[in-house]
């Protein structure tokens, strides 16, 4: 009896507890909604790793560095499982419910070998996992597979297919509103040069609902010219890689037109055409989706209808351009490195700017405004032997002609250029060819206006101020002088797929084209250093490869994540190339406070990637997946955050630490597979007896 009575407590306690944890309305990955009045007055005192597992890139197997095996990743805060899919075409699961010793569980990996994977999202309390893939080529429609996620049990349930959703061209990012009722995806639609014609399809945003039946809804919301004209949208400030004007000079009047051939793309134009959706969030209400355009600088709003979904053009739009930062002396900034000298070296230039051209965004609800917050990291498009980015040097001669057939240089870029050289700018330093920095309205003499490049080497934050968005913030250079105090060695640096090691597991799988990159990387007589790590030649650790980003997009911030810790509103943001992290306060919105800067892979100081892979120290590059859990829905029972590296193929949890005071109590949904386990224990000592 006192067997069968204890089972009875532990049941009532366990179901408490999931109850509990299934109430909380927003789900893991949702919009956090935070109330300043209830902030504590003191935030976190350390932020610091507590494990880290590497990833297979294959069916459960597989390990290599370069090979994307954590491309995008996602938790399952109830079951305590972490789901990332691989660019070979698989999704591989790990076990946190000892988040000191995570685990892969090869036997629960999904085998979708041959699908292009973009994304992976989970809805926990509907038991349903998220799969984004696209075609086989960028232009045709994209899938959402759902599966039931794993469940715990005497036996663990492995995922189940349910069904398949249609979306648009290349759905790169997916996204379930906060309670799970609505699904969104941002269809990158990326041009692609097919038969020798380049094929361009419009971007667009796809919502589903009553995505967990047989019979979804879903709405294509579609761009077309409904944003505005080419002129239109150039006079908001959005840019436009390439408008239909400039296509025209390259196609016909450019150095490379013989090799071009826009003629297919041209006659079924649309400025949609340049508007390739990256990343979005919902508003907090869920009548919003946000969504990045990142190569165009811009942010579409698109309004959701909250009635019967009558046609496929039921929804309203509103984009928002993100502005350029001003690097000269004029603007806010404290300066910009431009200069490839292996130092730390600021300064304003006159006439120089960037775009914004965020990566990730992350919606916030601060006292029931919603905010955008923005890794402006930079991109840019490329069309066979078209290329938007330009070395300076080859758009501009020494003299101030313009390097292209027919193309002219204000007189205001020249004095800039002059200006620019005097201080000391490389001349390889990455500037547009796009609508931002050329005036294409006469397509046969297209004129140099200005001098840009590509991303805003921080963060930025915008306000929703319900007929348009707001910049209400912005890190200005704060991130470059961080890294130069705090990792010098790491300063613009890169370490990224080219430094995987010679035969290797990319190498081996690799074209002969990406083979040769491959070998120049490792040879010190090409790009590659003397000592890799080991004594011996290959590719090189971080602390040799110091301002190699200065002349492109500096420290490239890529993605984020944002939720509480400790009584406060927290931004995470790491770097793609140099594995910086940094974390801020943001519980007063208008000036957020750097708490602390880490280094996701310290190892890479003196190790190349290769060399820390074989050894398992590496940790984290191409941040592409952050994930912030606060207590409830953490694995550990404290707030902390998942950094998943795409190309180190590993995934981190840090976790913060509370002042003694206001250290938090974990959520009773931190015992749910505790609670399931102890059942199953004392159900057997019962059978037993």
């Amino acid at each position: 009896m006192k067997v069968v009575f204890a089972v009875a407590v532990a049941s009532s306690s366990c179901l408490l507890a999931h109850a509990h944890s299934s109430s909380n309305a927003r789900r893991l990955g949702g919009t956090p909604h935070f109330k300043t009045s209830g902030a504590s007055s003191a935030g976190p005192v350390d932020f610091k790793m507590k494990s880290r597992v590497f990833v297979p890139y294959g069916n459960g197997d597989g390990y290599a560095f370069g090979m994307g095996a954590a491309e995008k990743s996602a938790y399952d805060d109830l079951e305590k499982y972490s789901y990332s899919v691989s660019e070979q075409g698989y999704v591989n699961v790990v076990d946190w419910s000892d988040s000191s010793k995570p685990t892969v569980q090869k036997s629960l990996a999904l085998n979708l070998e041959g699908f292009k994977l973009t994304d992976v999202n989970i809805c926990p309390g509907k038991k349903l996992l998220f799969v984004g893939h696209g075609a086989k080529d960028t232009v045709s429609n994209g899938r959402v597979r759902v599966y039931s996620t794993v469940q715990r049990g005497t036996t663990v349930k492995a995922t189940t297919f349910l069904r398949e959703i249609e979306t648009g061209p290349l759905p790169d990012m997916i996204s379930p509103n906060n309670d799970c009722t609505m699904l969104a995806a941002a269809c990158e639609a990326e041009g692609a040069v097919i038969n020798g014609e380049l094929i361009d399809p419009e971007g667009s945003v796809t919502l589903v609902r009553k995505f967990d039946t047989d019979t979804p809804e879903v709405m294509h919301a579609k761009f077309g010219s409904r944003l505005g004209t080419d002129e239109e949208l150039i006079a908001m400030g959005v840019h436009l890689p390439l408008p239909l004007k400039a296509m025209e000079y390259w196609d016909e009047h450019s150095s490379i037109a013989d090799k071009l051939n826009f003629a297919k793309a041209r006659a079924s134009y649309s400025p949609a055409m340049n508007l390739e959706p990256e990343y979005l969030g919902w508003s907090y209400d869920s009548s919003k989706v946000y969504v990045n355009l990142q190569e165009s600088n811009a942010i579409v709003t698109v309004t959701v209808p909250s009635g019967a979904w009558a046609s496929q053009s039921d929804f309203t739009l509103r984009i928002d351009a993100l502005g350029l930062k001003d690097w000269s002396s004029a603007g806010p900034t404290q300066g910009i490195d431009l200069i490839k000298d292996n130092t730390c070296a600021l300064k304003h230039f006159p006439g120089f700017s960037t775009l914004r051209q965020a990566d990730t965004l992350q919606v916030v609800n601060i006292d029931n405004v919603d905010y955008i917050l923005a890794a402006c990291e930079g991109d840019d498009k490329e069309y066979g032997d078209y290329a938007e980015k330009f070395k300076f040097s080859e758009l501009v001669n020494d003299d101030g002609t313009a390097t292209q057939n027919g193309m002219t240089v204000s007189s205001e870029v020249h004095a800039h250029a002059t200006s620019q050289k005097d201080l000391g700018a490389d001349k390889s330093r990455r500037v547009t060819v796009g609508s931002a920095a050329i005036d294409y309205s006469n397509p046969a003499a297209p004129e140099i206006k200005a001098i840009v490049g590509f991303g805003g080497r921080g963060i930025a934050i915008f306000k929703d101020a319900g007929d348009k968005l707001e910049l209400t913030w912005d890190s200005n250079s704060e991130l470059e002088i961080k890294v130069c105090e705090h990792f010098p060695w790491a300063h613009n640096s890169v370490q990224d797929e080219e430094f995987a090691p010679i035969n290797g597991g990319l190498y081996n799988s690799s074209d002969d084209n990406f083979k040769k990159a491959l070998r120049d990387m490792n040879d010190p007589a090409e790009d590659g250093c003397d000592d890799a790590g080991d004594g011996k030649p290959g590719a090189c650790p971080l602390n040799m490869t110091v301002d190699d980003r200065s002349p492109k997009d500096g420290p490239a911030p890529e993605s984020m994540a944002a939720g509480e810790a400790c009584g406060r509103l927290l931004l995470v943001t790491a770097t793609e190339k140099s594995g910086v992290a940094f974390v801020y306060d943001i519980t007063t919105v208008t000036k957020p406070k750097l708490l602390f800067v880490k280094h996701l892979t310290p190892i890479s100081k003196t190790k190349s990637a290769g060399v820390a892979y074989a050894t398992r120290e590496l940790g984290d590059i191409d941040t592409e997946g952050v994930i912030f859990v606060d207590p409830a829905h953490s694995p550990s029972g404290r707030a902390g955050v998942f950094f998943g590296g795409a190309w180190s193929g590993t995934m981190s949890f840090w976790e913060f630490e509370c002042p003694k005071a206001a250290e938090p109590v974990a959520s009773s949904s931190t015992s749910n597979v505790v609670c399931k386990t102890f059942l199953v224990m004392l159900a057997g000592m019962l059978f037993l007896a």
